[in-house]
């Protein structure tokens, strides 16, 4: 028996398309819609103007909208499961015109995000089963904590590693700031880095006279900051070696970060749940420096292996990640490799 499976996930780095091939490996029969961040979305925590998105959302119901499309283009297939990974448009209409068709279906959301970043307190309601990859948001929401996954690598790994220190993720403030740091460290001379930011993509506000506007009036807000730094990047008014115009594809980065010695990694400040990178680094052995001092409390935690970065002061040990070292990988990890980690998530639950 064909079991049919409804994949709603966001775009990320291709990882998406290795979430559905794999489903396809262990037998399921996968659909896939894009978990889209709609204009003027109103889940974000640092989101502006959120009442006018809220009116927005409420009187033109642009998810309703978009899923109406994405739906008919589908036709009138049945699904067993609904797998989400985030609630961006995730919403009652879903799941009304998901169930008239088989309403035994089971559903599935999985959050990559935490709640310091995006609110959909009201879009858990609606799922049979939710996890969450944030110990502490596991404990305030009362939702059960599930570690991200991580990819098998087919690499082979070079006894001398190409790079000493590895980095590469979306432009931030905070990153920008971080790495300046310890890139101009005198003792970083000779340290060969691979180190990439790119800017976000270009949003409504992309405007020069909103920019101007923003530098006239010289707002203390950190939203405003953030939104001149990355305008400054996109229009290449900020000038560094490590900021390049587009992301990198997700075979690159994971060719880069296996075939180097130390793992950089620098998450957004207030989550404590791990990420992609971080755990893709340790499943394969490699040393961490990490801000995000909550791993601390894990039982595989070994300090000759991960260090924490103080997010004030961000000094590092170049002694340390110029050391070529071997680390065993805890069992820990083992759950976590994508297709057991699928497997037990999409059938938790299930009858």
């Amino acid at each position: 028996m064909i079991v049919r499976v409804l994949l709603i996930t966001p775009q990320f780095y291709g990882i998406e398309k290795k979430i559905k091939s794999i489903l396809e490996e262990l037998d399921y029969e996968v659909i896939w819609i894009e978990n889209k961040t709609l204009q003027f979305d109103y889940h974000g925590i640092n989101s502006k103007f959120k009442l006018f998105r809220k009116i927005y959302f409420f009187l033109l119901a642009p998810r309703i909208c978009y899923l109406k499309k994405e739906l008919n283009r589908i036709g009138n297939l049945k699904f067993d499961i609904l797998f989400s990974i985030n609630a961006q448009i995730i919403c009652k209409y879903l799941f009304k015109k998901l169930k008239r068709t088989n309403p035994e279906i089971h559903s599935v959301l999985y959050l990559w995000d935490s709640f310091s970043m995006y609110n959909w307190i009201k879009e858990l309601k609606l799922f049979d089963k939710v996890y969450t990859f944030d110990p502490v948001d596991s404990i305030n929401y009362k939702i059960e904590y599930k570690p991200n996954f991580y990819l098998r690598s087919n690499i082979n790994i070079s006894p001398e590693n190409e790079y000493d220190l590895f980095f590469v993720g979306k432009f931030s403030q905070d990153r920008l700031v971080k790495i300046d740091k310890i890139l101009t460290l005198p003792e970083m001379r000779g340290i060969k880095c691979f180190v990439k930011l790119w800017p976000s993509y270009k949003i409504f506000l992309h405007n020069h006279f909103i920019f101007r506007f923003f530098k006239a009036f010289n707002f203390k807000s950190k939203w405003v900051r953030n939104y001149q730094l990355n305008f400054e990047v996109l229009e290449g008014k900020i000038k560094r070696e490590y900021l390049v115009e587009e992301s990198l594809s997700y075979e690159e980065m994971q060719h880069h970060l296996i075939c180097s010695n130390v793992i950089l990694d620098l998450p957004f400040q207030r989550q404590t749940g791990y990420t992609h990178r971080l755990i893709g680094a340790l499943a394969n052995g490699k040393k961490v420096i990490t801000t995000n001092s909550y791993i601390v409390k894990e039982k595989f935690f070994n300090s000759g292996q991960i260090h924490i970065l103080d997010h004030q002061n961000p000094e590092v040990d170049c002694n340390w990640i110029t050391k070529k070292s071997t680390f065993q990988v805890d069992s820990f990890f083992l759950e976590l490799e994508l297709s057991t980690w699928l497997k037990s998530v999409i059938n938790a639950g299930m009858a």
